[in-house]
This record gives C-alpha cells, structure tokens and sequence, in this order.
C-alpha cells in the first residue's frame, strides 16, 4: 500500500492544458505591455503548466524579439533627446549671438526683392523706403537649418526658427516665464500643446514659440516681428 502511494506521487504531473493556456496569454500580455518583472512571473507559470516544448520555445522567441525592439527603440529615442538637446543648445547661442545684428548670422542673407540668382551678393539699400522689407539669413548646424528672418529697416525686428526631432519645451531654451499654452491640431486628427513663453538670460525681453511635438519648429522672435508677421502672429497666439 506504501509502495502504491510513493509510485502515484512519482507519477504525478503539474501540466494543466487550461492553466498553460493562461499562463501563455498572461505572458503575451505582459510582453506587450513591456512589463518585464510581470513577463518573468508568466513565463515561470508557463513552464509550470504547459507541456508541449515547441510552444514554449515560441513564447520564449517572442519575449526576445519584443524586448529587443523595445531595447533598440529606448536607444533610439535617447538618442533623438540628445541631438534634441544639443541642436537647441546651438540654436539659444546663434539666436543670442546675432540678435543685435541678425544680418550676420550668415555670410550671405538674401531680401526681398534681390536678385534670384544664389550666387549674386546682397546689394546695400540706400533707400530707406526700399529697406521696408525683409532679409533672411541662414546656417545650417548638422543636417538641420537655422534660419533668422529679419526687417531690413530695423534688424531689432527678428525671429531666429529650426526644426527640431523632438518635442521641445520653454525650458529647453533657457530660463523663462510661460506667458500661455493652448492646444493646436496635429496629424492623425489628434491635438499637441504649444506654449509661447518670454525668454530671460542671453535672451531677455524676446518670445518664444515651442510646440509638444516631434519634428515641430522652435521660435524665437522679438514681440515687435509678430506686427510685421501675421502668420507669425497666428503661431504665437495673438
């Protein structure tokens, strides 16, 4: 009768077809949800109760590539911050260093009404009527461009604009007062945050325009330019 019990107990299996099948969802789940500390708790239920070995190997290839992906994806977006930050911190100092003087931000601005040809040099303008107008100048800092608009009759009307990879923030350009944040339609039927701020530092008495969206413009501009710009005036929210 001892030696009948000892072999039963031997002979008893964990493996249960239903609680496999949970144990699998939970897993799926959790892996979808990126929760790797849920993940290991379903993947140790699974090999608990499921018997079949191939499904277990899939599960296991699934796990992987999930948190591979999510792995690379992390990499990317720290990445993306990074350059986010290192192109706002170079377009702060160009703005601050050529707010006085927005004609020498490039080595060739153009203006309205100069010749078309690229290579043809900005002619200086005599005419205080013909300097109603406005000129842009532009560098490029990697692969992106910064670019200043400016009046050409009084240079203290400017706005210093990029594109940046990431969301940016007022604070991203320095210290600051949020004057407002309003919400502004996006792609996909969905709405984003932009915030107009007024800039203090390297940049005091200007404004400036963020948007909480990835590949959305920054500006910079003296409150002046917005009478001179009514689609700027649009974007800054007046």
């Amino acid at each position: 009768m001892v030696l009948t019990a000892v072999v039963t107990a031997l002979g008893c299996s964990e493996k249960d077809a239903t609680k496999c099948q949970e144990a699998l969802d939970g897993t799926r789940k959790s892996v979808a949800a990126s929760d790797l500390a849920l993940t290991s708790q379903w993947r140790e239920r699974s090999y608990k109760y499921c018997e079949d070995q191939g499904a277990l190997a899939t599960l296991d290839r699934e796990i992987t590539t999930k948190q591979s992906a999510d792995a690379a994806a992390k990499a990317a977006e720290a990445q993306r911050i990074a350059l986010n930050a290192g192109l706002l911190k170079t377009f702060v100092t160009w703005a601050a260093d050529n707010r006085a003087a927005p004609d020498h931000a490039s080595v060739s601005p153009k203006c309205d009404g100069d010749d078309p040809d690229p290579s043809a040099a900005k002619k200086p303008t005599t005419d205080p009527a013909a300097a109603e107008r406005f000129c842009t100048a532009t560098r490029a800092a990697g692969t992106t461009a910064l670019t200043a608009r400016y009046w050409d009759a009084d240079k203290s009307i400017v706005l210093f604009s990029t594109k940046v990879p990431a969301p940016a923030s007022c604070d991203d350009l320095g210290p600051n007062k949020v004057l407002r944040t309003w919400d502004v339609p996006a792609t996909g039927g969905q709405n984003v945050k932009r915030t107009r701020c007024e800039l203090s530092g390297s940049l005091s008495g200007m404004n400036a325009v963020v948007s909480a969206a990835a590949n959305a413009p920054v500006y910079i501009f003296s409150p002046s330019y917005l009478l001179k710009d009514p689609a700027m005036k649009k974007i800054a929210g007046e």
